[in-house]
C-alpha cells in the first residue's frame, strides 16, 4: 500500500494548477480595479498572476507576478477606458492556464486637458464664432463646454460673462460691444466635473 499511495501523492504534487474560477470586478474606480476570485484548486499553490490590459487587439498583456491573496487591486489605470484582466495560478512546476477574461470600463473623471486649437472670427460687430477640438484627455463622456470672455481680463475669473454649450465643436456669442478687445477662455466638463481652462485668446470686434 505505501508505494502506490507514495506514486499517486508525487503524481499529484507535480501537476499544474488549475486555472482560477469566479473572476469579477468587486470594486471600480476612474483609475482602479480590485478584482477576486477562487482558487479553483484543491491543493493550496504559491501565488498568482494578474494580467491585464487595455483592450485592444494590439496590446499585450501586462502581469503582477507573487499575489498571495485571491483578492487584488490594480491602480494606474486610464480613466473612462475598457480593459481585459484574466488571473493565473503557479505552484513549484509552474503556472497554470488562465481564466476566463472579465472586461470593465473604469469611472469617469473630470477632464484634465483644456480643449485644443481653441480660435475665434469675427461675425459682426457684436458677434464672434468661437471653435475649438476636443480635450486630448476628457477623461469620461464630455457633457459640454464653457466659454468665459470679458473686456477686462485682469478681473477675477468669476466675474467673467459665461457662455454654456452643449457638447458640439463650435458657437456664436452675441451682444457684445463694438470696438471693444476681449478676453476668452474655454473649459470642459464631464458628469464628474471641469477640466482645465484654455489658455487666454483675445478678439477685438469691429467698428459699429
Amino acid at each position: 500500500m505505501f508505494l502506490p499511495d507514495q506514486s499517486f501523492c508525487l503524481h499529484f504534487l507535480t501537476a499544474l494548477p488549475k486555472k482560477p474560477t469566479f473572476l469579477k470586478v468587486a470594486e471600480t474606480t476612474a483609475t482602479s480595479v480590485t478584482l477576486t476570485w477562487e482558487s479553483g484548486n484543491t491543493e493550496p499553490v504559491s501565488y498568482y498572476l494578474v494580467q491585464y490590459r487595455s483592450k485592444s487587439p494590439d496590446n499585450g498583456f501586462q502581469e503582477i507576478n507573487g499575489v498571495a491573496s485571491t483578492r487584488y487591486s490594480i491602480s494606474g489605470l486610464s480613466p473612462f477606458s475598457e480593459y481585459e484582466f484574466r488571473v493565473l495560478a503557479s505552484n513549484s512546476i509552474g503556472r497554470g492556464p488562465p481564466s476566463s477574461i472579465v472586461e470593465i470600463r473604469t469611472g469617469e473623471q473630470a477632464p484634465s486637458s483644456p480643449p485644443l486649437h481653441v480660435r475665434a472670427r469675427l461675425l459682426s460687430s457684436t458677434t464672434i464664432l468661437v471653435e475649438w477640438e476636443p480635450p486630448e484627455e476628457s477623461n469620461g463622456q464630455l457633457q459640454g463646454y464653457r466659454i468665459y470672455y470679458s473686456s477686462e481680463p485682469n478681473d477675477r475669473l468669476s466675474s467673467w460673462q459665461t457662455h454654456n454649450i452643449n457638447d458640439s465643436k463650435f458657437t456664436s456669442i452675441t451682444g457684445l460691444m463694438p470696438n471693444i478687445t476681449y478676453s476668452l477662455r474655454m473649459l470642459g466638463f464631464t458628469s464628474m466635473g471641469d477640466g482645465p481652462l484654455s489658455d487666454v485668446l483675445q478678439i477685438k470686434t469691429q467698428h459699429g
